[in-house]
């Protein structure tokens, strides 16, 4: 899919509540953000907003919704955006934020679309040290084709692990449901000696 054409019919999908059950759900969520309460956090491709409101619901923190399309902005301002999501626009590779700004970096059904240009050089100094990085995205085992992209722009878990690798300290991935996984990732340290 083009990601610099707004495609009104896409947004009116992405905020389908079937998405809590057929992607990622809210104790999903929960457990694999594992706040404490006041984590800032950058939302990487939020779109129309669907899971940035469930993730300012979980943080009395900032969360920076950033997308490519300001049309997406534009919806999700209909919508209404809480009090703690404030919207960016840009790409990945070109945030608009300080350096050390957030705690988490979330990219949810994002990576495919993202990945082959994602540039985590210039991505991670925006996090502070021991920041998260959490990716749910679409499985490209068969069984999983399910309303998603089509295969072979997807990821396997394992391919997300061996891209993060040599920039985290440690890295969990999993399946989430019957058509997502999961991969979590905790910076390191010193990562600033490393880039």
């Amino acid at each position: 899919m083009d990601g610099t054409r707004f495609h009104p019919h896409r947004a009116d999908r992405l905020n389908d509540e079937g998405r809590l059950l057929r992607q990622a759900g809210g104790e999903d969520l929960r457990r694999l953000f594992d706040f404490t309460g006041n984590e800032d956090v950058l939302d990487i491709g939020s779109g129309t907003g669907f899971y940035t409101d469930r993730i300012a619901a979980l943080t009395t923190g900032t969360v920076y919704a950033l997308d490519v399309q300001p049309e997406m902005h534009a919806h999700y301002r209909h919508r209404g955006v809480p009090k703690n999501v404030r919207l960016l626009f840009g790409d990945a590779n070109h945030v608009p934020l300080a350096p050390k700004s957030v705690d988490v970096i979330s990219a949810i059904a994002t990576w495919h679309e993202i990945s082959a240009d994602l540039d985590l050089r210039a991505l991670l100094p925006l996090l502070r040290p021991w920041g998260r990085l959490l990716i749910i995205d679409w499985r490209r085992d068969p069984q999983s084709f399910e309303g998603g992209p089509p295969l072979e722009i997807r990821s396997t878990k394992e391919e997300v692990r061996e891209k993060l690798a040599p920039y985290f300290a440690t890295i969990h991935a999993e399946n989430l449901g019957d058509f997502m996984f999961a991969v979590t990732a905790r910076h390191l340290l010193s990562h600033e000696a490393d880039l």
